[in-house]
């Protein structure tokens, strides 16, 4: 065989094998996994506030969005936020029905026409207002601790 066939083919073989790294370390592609997830948060760990910010901002530019949030509890079912907007108003619905000691269990739907997130010491607290008749309520609708373990 030819050398200079050679090492072409060795440098084809190693870039066939490396790319795929590549790819993937540089957000080139991302595991199906991944994108299939990327709009339900259950860890609310750093990748998810970043995606609850990007659901805030997109609304902020009038784009639409939708994301599930599924809060575990410390003793029975989970509480699922379900949220939906279209960049003009934002849908947010509670449903604590899975969790055992929750009373009243119930699906509660807020339509709001302003999200924002504030930012404390020691948490990060999803805001909604402009709800119905009243243009100065303020209702915080999700709660994230800052040194939560995780």
């Amino acid at each position: 065989m030819n050398k200079k066939l050679a090492i072409v083919l060795m440098g084809a073989a190693f870039l066939a094998g490396f790319m795929p790294f590549i790819a993937v370390k540089t957000k080139w592609f991302q595991p199906a996994a991944a994108q299939a997830n990327a709009d339900i948060l259950v860890n609310l760990d750093q990748r998810d506030l970043k995606r609850l910010d990007e659901l805030v901002g997109r609304f902020n530019r009038g784009q639409g969005d939708n994301l599930m949030v599924i809060l575990p509890t410390i003793d029975s079912g989970p509480w699922i936020h379900d949220v939906y907007t279209d960049g003009t108003v934002i849908v947010w619905t509670v449903d604590n029905t899975r969790d055992t000691y929750s009373s009243p269990k119930q699906k509660q739907t807020y339509t709001c026409a302003s999200v924002e997130k504030i930012e404390t010491s020691e948490r990060y607290v999803l805001q909604l207002s402009k709800c119905g008749g009243g243009q100065n309520d303020k209702l915080p609708i999700l709660d994230i601790e800052k040194n939560r373990e995780r």
